[in-house]
């Protein structure tokens, strides 16, 4: 059986404004324009026939869930895992703080090379963010819905579609990702 997920990440909060890393810990609201762009992405599901949605608990992504749903009425439901990743001593810090603080681990995680198993001091790693992302994708291949949105975010998203074959890249709030479970593979739909 075919199952589409719909992978969207949350609008903007202030903290994405102000280029400051929120991560799991930092739980702010969508600000003015986050509100605006959720209502924009709801143009674009519509025509999907989402029969579900499932959603990261923090603010910014549920809030984004609940905007898109005013126009598609469907059940949400929140799955812890869907969270943002840890980025333990670097949450709440500006970008420019956090490369003046751990700048070797600053310049690797923005690295080219990739590499998987770069975290900041108790946070957790790339690899970890994936692992649990797809471990969330797996289970919900076992549910009856077919057609499947997921509202997260974009540390975590981006580590999940490295898994299929996507470069790490810059992801806009809202930005919204098409992948595809068939006949036990997985294809990321561009």
């Amino acid at each position: 059986m075919r199952k589409d997920f719909y992978i969207f990440r949350h609008g903007e909060t202030d903290y994405n404004k102000e280029r400051r890393w929120q991560g799991c810990g930092l739980n702010p609201p969508l600000n003015e324009t986050g509100v605006a762009q959720a209502k924009e992405l709801t143009g674009l599901l519509q025509d999907k026939d989402l029969q579900i949605i499932y959603s990261s608990p923090l603010k910014r992504a549920l809030q984004t869930a609940e905007i898109v749903n005013k126009a598609l009425h469907l059940p949400i439901e929140i799955v812890p895992d869907l969270r943002e990743g840890c980025f333990g001593k670097a949450e709440g810090m500006l970008k420019t703080e956090i490369a003046q603080t751990y700048p070797d681990i600053f310049e690797a995680w923005y690295s080219g090379v990739d590499d998987m198993d770069v975290g900041f001091p108790e946070g957790e790693t790339k690899r970890q963010m994936q692992e649990r992302m797809l471990a969330v994708l797996n289970c919900l291949c076992e549910v009856s819905y077919e057609r499947i949105g997921i509202a997260s975010h974009g540390s975590s998203i981006r580590y999940l579609l490295m898994a299929f074959g996507r470069k790490p890249h810059r992801m806009p709030n809202t930005a919204l990702y098409h992948l595809v479970y068939e006949k036990q593979k997985w294809h990321l739909l561009v």
